[in-house]
């Protein structure tokens, strides 16, 4: 399938101490530096699955940005809709970590993304609209994912990314002529930050209402949460052992729009929880052993 992904593509760099911190001390850890970004992420696991994938996103101009285009580049990414800017610096998202992989705060330097706004997207559209199905981060601009969820018509997902980015997306579905999208992703705390109620089942049936077909809610060890059509129900995650979690939601994800573009939308949660499964056993945000053949492991 031809699917095009719109939003960020970002350096991830996460810490693992390796020991207790110390008070006003140097803690030894495991300091991991990756290709990330939500939109990025998804594209390199659906190009891992056989997609043709075009990538619409912003790069610096530093060498993250050179290698992160080289990767995109061998992994057949087209990056014909996307910018770079020179002088600017890339994306880049601080993760701290415990010594199990999860993640227990962050930061971020993500200036760049600003220039994801209406002017930048509107010039893609044609292309974009073009494709069999289209994915999008809430990097872009409000005024930017108001236009798309308006102006696309092939199955648009979309991903919140956090809990801001989600009141984002929130206003730009309240600003939109069609009020709907065929499927979001998001985590439990970014369902509350749209919806305001702090029952998963609850939220998830008022997202559903608010005209998205497909919910999906993920609620980390505990799986994921689906709503369509009113009815709600909960998956358990699937075992295994953490490397790290940084990219399993986008990898969850990944699983859920591949199963939809193949016509196995019935399979989209078990898809997506096989991806996320094989995804965090590698220390990297997107697993590069992915292939078609995970699905009967």
């Amino acid at each position: 399938m031809k699917i095009t992904v719109i939003g960020e593509s970002n350096i991830d760099i996460s810490v693992v101490p390796q020991s207790a911190p110390s008070q006003g001390g140097c803690t030894p850890a495991k300091i991991n530096f990756h290709h990330g970004g939500v939109a990025r992420n998804i594209a390199h696991n659906l190009s891992l699955l056989g997609h043709h994938v075009q990538l619409a996103t912003v790069f610096g101009d530093d060498d993250f940005a050179q290698s992160m285009m080289a990767e995109c580049q061998h992994l057949g990414i087209d990056l014909s809709l996307s910018s770079q800017f020179k002088g600017e610096k890339s994306p880049i998202f601080l993760s701290f970590n415990d010594e199990t992989g999860n993640m227990q705060s962050a930061v971020s330097d993500v200036g760049l993304n600003e220039c994801m706004d209406l002017d930048w997207l509107k010039g893609k559209m044609n292309a974009i609209i073009h494709s069999d199905l289209v994915v999008a981060d809430t990097l872009l601009s409000t005024e930017a994912l108001t236009y798309l969820i308006d102006h696309c018509k092939v199955p648009l997902f979309i991903d919140t990314v956090s809990p801001v980015k989600a009141l984002q997306f929130a206003e730009a579905l309240k600003q939109s002529k069609k009020h709907s999208l065929f499927a979001l992703k998001c985590n439990f705390a970014e369902a509350i930050s749209i919806t305001g109620n702090d029952d998963v089942f609850e939220s998830a049936k008022k997202l559903n209402v608010k005209g998205i077909s497909q919910v999906y809610i993920t609620v980390g060890a505990k799986g994921v949460i689906h709503c369509t059509k009113g009815i709600t129900t909960s998956y358990p995650a699937l075992p295994t052992q953490i490397a790290n979690v940084t990219g399993s939601g986008d990898a969850f994800f990944s699983g859920v729009i591949h199963a939809h573009a193949i016509g196995l939308g019935e399979k989209a949660i078990q898809f997506g929880l096989k991806i996320a499964q094989h995804n965090i056993k590698s220390e990297a945000p997107v697993n590069p052993t992915l292939r078609i053949s995970v699905f009967n492991e």
